[in-house]
């Protein structure tokens, strides 16, 4: 056993540690914190004194969390309202990133267009018969509505109306509604029927990415400016709070820097070119 002393020594130190710790809370859009969790690790490796905690809570969360003072740094997915800019947040783009509409891996139909897609989110669109497919009634996955990977989807394909001054979601109310990539991932790769979509960056091999008008969602194909369905990815702040928290500066000024986009690239998303 330890002395008394020595215990008493060894928790002191292990208090002060603590106490010098800096931690760090970024949170926000679920597809940009799969990139920020890494960005996050690396930093770490080499800011042992710093812990970060990324937390995928959608992109409308995120903003709320940074505009309450519950989160030094949020994300979203989504480019801000005009009342978000007004306000005191400020943004930075750290990455681009398409949205890739994925079905399951034994479904023949392997591209749609702009027109098809809305036509199956407004319900008008129900077999997938209808746009070359099996005899098979379709099952439409969508996000919850705090989603940027939603908003960004929805705009893009005018998916959205107007109600008394107010821009709402107009897809069909019996589409399917789910939380995260993952989970838009795991019922499209067990369920035949199924269509949705995710970040381009969250493809893997579990499910199957359709070409739309005619372009594959690719990396290549979104640098080049072929592959339509983008969005941002903003790392959020205030500035009062980058004053008087340096780890949280430290590592936002990490995330855009010439290392840190490289990883994003790296990681299957298209770099910001902020330092390029």
């Amino acid at each position: 056993m330890f002395p008394k002393a020595t215990l008493w020594l060894a928790l002191c130190a292990g208090f002060a540690f603590n106490a010098q710790a800096d931690s760090i809370t970024v949170s926000g859009s679920t597809s940009a914190s799969h990139i920020v969790e890494v960005l996050a690790e690396t930093y770490s490796a080499t800011h042992k004194d710093t812990t970060i905690a990324v937390q995928g809570i959608g992109s409308s969360g995120g903003i709320t969390a940074v505009q309450q003072n519950a989160a030094e740094l949020g994300m979203s997915s989504r480019v801000l309202s005009k009342d978000e800019k007004e306000s005191q947040l400020k943004s930075v783009t750290f990455a681009h990133d398409g949205i890739a509409l994925v079905v399951n891996q034994d479904n023949p139909v392997t591209n749609l267009t702009k027109e098809q897609v809305s036509k199956i989110y407004h319900g008008e669109i129900t077999n997938w018969k209808e746009v070359g497919g099996p005899d098979r009634v379709m099952a439409v996955v969508t996000r919850e509505n705090a989603s940027g990977s939603r908003f960004s989807f929805e705009d893009f394909m005018g998916l959205t109306k107007d109600i008394k001054g107010m821009r709402v979601s107009d897809i069909n109310p019996q589409s399917l509604v789910v939380n995260t990539n993952g989970m838009v991932k795991s019922l499209v790769s067990r369920n035949l029927h199924a269509i949705g979509y995710i970040s381009l960056g969250s493809i893997d091999n579990s499910i199957k990415p359709l070409s739309f008008e005619g372009v594959e969602p690719t990396l290549t194909n979104l640098e080049a400016g072929k592959y339509q369905i983008s969005r941002p990815f903003l790392m959020l702040y205030k500035e009062k709070t980058l004053q008087t928290e340096k780890s949280a500066k430290s590592f936002l000024d990490y995330v855009i820097s010439p290392q840190g986009q490289k990883i994003i690239d790296e990681r299957g998303y298209l770099a910001s070119q902020i330092n390029q």
